[in-house]
């Protein structure tokens, strides 16, 4: 969607100005509203994650509960049962069901089953590094394919493919099969502006309600204790050097 980089739209503003904490909800039942509006956009859904694995026809929907986990997106098969799972991610924290309890309750189903995760284009190596410590903390082992549109997939030891994308990737591919479709092109441009949107303000100043909540210094002072005990480990363990810099201040003084 390259001809339409930067570009605001009133959809971007209204969530930005009133609903920035719900980026990840927003864009998610936007994405869900384009995929169950046009079979174009739908058809390169499919196009996108056939690459990664089989797929029968599927059709999607958001928010629904399987056991104890709530992911994203479900996309289900004529019998609806799950095939596919998709978590939308900007810059919040990978919640505690991320990765591993969504491949667990998917390698219940019929295979193959994938569980993709979108994310923005600049979180994509370190949101993978994280999902990878997970999955090694958890013993689940994987085998890594190569697949076009998607920056990393592997085959999980337990059952199902575990893909992970970005937002631009994933538009593009609905892009692609939405020319004739005016109104899927309209909603998409749409949708890319809330994720420029939601990327470009990810470091927003902290509001007067934050800076009043009593939670907000003793966060700081956690992450600050956490940060001098890392560089300790560091220096410790030879990979950072400190010789020659000065302290300048310490949460304790």
């Amino acid at each position: 969607m390259g001809k339409n980089n930067s570009m605001s739209t009133v959809f971007s503003h209204i969530v930005q100005k009133r609903l920035s904490q719900e980026n990840e909800n927003v864009a998610t039942e936007a994405l869900n509203y384009i995929l169950n509006s046009s079979e174009a956009a739908r058809k390169g859904m499919m196009r996108l994650l056939g690459g990664v694995a089989k797929m029968p026809e599927l059709r999607f929907r958001t928010q629904q509960n399987e056991g104890n986990s709530r992911p994203d997106m479900q996309g289900c098969d004529d019998d609806g049962k799950p095939r596919v799972f998709v978590e939308n991610k900007f810059w919040a924290g990978l919640t505690e069901n991320q990765p591993v309890s969504y491949l667990r309750v998917l390698a219940a189903y019929a295979q193959p089953t994938i569980l993709l995760v979108v994310g923005p284009e600049a979180r994509k190596e370190t949101l993978w590094r994280e999902i990878s410590e997970r999955l090694c903390d958890e013993k689940i082992g994987t085998k890594q394919q190569t697949v076009i549109g998607i920056f990393r997939t592997v085959n999980t030891s337990i059952g199902p493919i575990l893909a992970l994308t970005s937002w631009k990737s994933l538009l593009d591919a609905l892009e692609s099969e939405v020319s004739d479709d005016k109104s899927a092109r309209s909603d998409l441009v749409q949708l890319q502006a809330l994720c420029e949107a939601a990327d470009s303000e990810a470091y927003l100043p902290i509001s007067s309600e934050e800076s009043s909540n009593q939670r907000t210094p003793a966060l700081i002072l956690q992450l600050s204790s956490i940060w001098e005990s890392a560089v300790g480990m560091a220096v410790t363990q030879g990979i950072l050097n400190l010789k020659g810099t000065t302290r300048q201040a310490a949460a304790e003084r």
